[in-house]
């Protein structure tokens, strides 16, 4: 079951929890373990906040609406609500997330312009 309140205090990185010793001391196998640990285990772990914090920062996250305007609620069940197999994800359900204001949108759009303009223009798609 998941519970976020496993994690409170914790505030060991990654590759220290991965090189353990003590396997009951890891909080996840993600990475790999021994001489098959990753190695870039670091930069997933910082690219993870980055993104993580930049989706925070930009958008509020709501529970999804049927058609009569009640929340649903997504399925957390172990059994029904996650995909089986090699990776495990939560299945599709409802959400509302929006932009939190009109000054983060056009600080978006602008970045998103930026990028386009100078990284993504650099590869040709469809070819």
């Amino acid at each position: 079951m998941f519970d976020p309140d496993h994690y409170a205090g914790q505030t060991t990185l990654a590759p220290e929890l991965a090189s353990s010793p003590d396997y009951e001391a890891r909080d996840h196998y993600g990475y790999g373990s021994g001489r098959r640990l990753c190695p870039g285990i670091h930069v997933a772990e910082r690219n993870l906040f980055l993104a993580i914090a930049k989706l925070v920062w930009a958008f509020d996250f709501k529970p999804g609406m049927n058609a009569e305007g009640e929340i649903v609620e997504p399925d957390i069940d172990n059994v029904t609500g996650y995909s089986e197999g090699f990776l495990v994800c939560a299945k599709p359900f409802a959400c509302d997330i929006q932009v939190r204001s009109e000054k983060k949108r056009e600080t978006i759009l602008r970045e998103y312009e930026t990028a386009e303009r100078e990284v993504f223009s650099k590869y040709q798609y469809g070819e």
